[in-house]
């Protein structure tokens, strides 16, 4: 096999690990293991899926070999209830094992249902996916064995927690809001919650938004497990001015005369100067305090943005006002008077002012560190 060429590394998904939890191990690696924790696992669990679907590894590792690519296999278990949790376990499995064989590999996923073919999404950070195979058991039933079937799915619907959380647990909520709120005679109520209930669900569940939002705090919970101290205030003064800008915003609403000019100058006088200053304070936090905790010097781009945001505080601030003004005295605005508006209240002078100033200091980086800084060093 050359450099360049990928070695095949076949998975076999278990994501509720069921072929751990009777062989006791929930990453088996190489043929002759992965043969035994077959045998073993047939043996005590001949109706379950999991044993069609490491067949069928084994199957797809025979034909692999046979056509000299010289493929790995391996099996891989998640979790028994926690499909989140099993992503996280199964992610973290599969990494060990790349990092045991190599990077140089393709992976080769196959599983018994669909909910071990999502993981796709989760492995292609560590390796490219070359292939998916699903296993579909092949059995003819006569009415007999239907109803037994039918009887085996809803006791695991029933008794595993991974499916009766959506087949008992969201059901029984809705039907007990639903009488709860019959009681009191708010029927009409109750059936506008529940559909809107059923609703989210059915979006959340749809656009995967339950993983993303999981992905998304352990991704901020590492962030802010790693980062300094400095960061972290930063982030809270910046939440709370944000809070503090909404307010503004909300109360200029609700106690401004409602003409939309007036509206906007009062936004703009009020909730963007918050807003901004609340980005002023996180870079100074963040930013500044950071860099010269750690002996670091070299603020100017901290400096240059601070620069163009205060200056764009102020700019909205007089442009607010003057909108404001505008707007009590004034039940049509022209275009001239937007003209007269911009040029009056100072919003064009204040961003153009803000922005020169950040442009000399960049100047003054560039002059003294970038170019006299070098000349000393040679």
């Amino acid at each position: 096999m050359s450099e360049n060429t990928k070695k095949p590394l076949i998975l076999i998904i278990d994501i509720d690990d069921d072929i751990g939890s009777v062989t006791g191990k929930s990453l088996v690696y190489g043929k002759e293991d992965v043969m035994k924790a077959a045998l073993e696992f047939a043996e005590k669990r001949p109706e379950d899926a999991d044993t069609n679907a490491i067949f069928a590894g084994l199957n797809l590792y025979e034909s692999m070999k046979n056509s000299s690519k010289e493929p790995d296999i391996a099996i891989v278990g998640g979790h028994p209830t926690n499909t989140l949790l099993a992503q996280m376990f199964v992610k973290d499995r599969v990494k060990q094992l790349i990092d045991k064989i190599g990077n140089n590999v393709e992976l080769y996923l196959v599983s018994d249902g669909t909910d071990e073919l999502l993981i796709a999404e989760v492995l292609r950070e560590l390796a490219p996916i070359a292939g998916l195979k699903r296993v579909i058991v092949e059995q003819h039933l006569g009415v007999e064995g239907s109803y037994f079937l039918l009887a085996r799915y809803i006791r695991k619907a029933i008794n595993d927690p991974r499916y009766s959380k959506y087949f008992l647990g969201i059901p029984g909520v809705l039907i007990a809001l639903f009488g709860i709120l019959s009681i009191f005679g708010y029927i009409i109520l109750a059936l506008k919650v529940i559909l809107a209930i059923a609703g989210i669900f059915l979006i959340l569940k749809g656009f995967n938004i339950e993983n993303k939002s999981y992905n998304a705090m352990r991704s901020l919970a590492n962030y802010l497990r790693e980062t300094s101290h400095f960061q972290i205030a930063g982030l809270g003064i910046l939440a709370v001015t944000i809070l503090a800008s909404i307010v503004a915003g909300y109360y200029s609403f609700v106690t401004r005369p409602k003409n939309l000019i007036i509206l906007i100058g009062s936004v703009s006088a009020n909730s963007l100067p918050i807003l901004l200053a609340g980005f002023t304070l996180y870079i100074v936090v963040a930013r500044i305090f950071y860099k010269v905790t750690k002996s670091n010097l070299y603020i100017f781009k901290e400096i240059a943005s601070i620069a163009v945001i205060v200056s764009l505080a102020f700019a909205f601030s007089q442009l607010g006002l003057s909108l404001e003004t505008y707007g009590l005295s004034l039940n049509l605005i022209t275009a001239s008077d937007i003209i007269n508006i911009f040029i009056g209240s100072g919003f064009l002078l204040y961003s153009v002012a803000g922005a020169g100033v950040a442009a000399l200091i960049e100047l003054v980086d560039y002059l003294y560190f970038r170019h006299y800084k070098r000349a000393e060093d040679k």
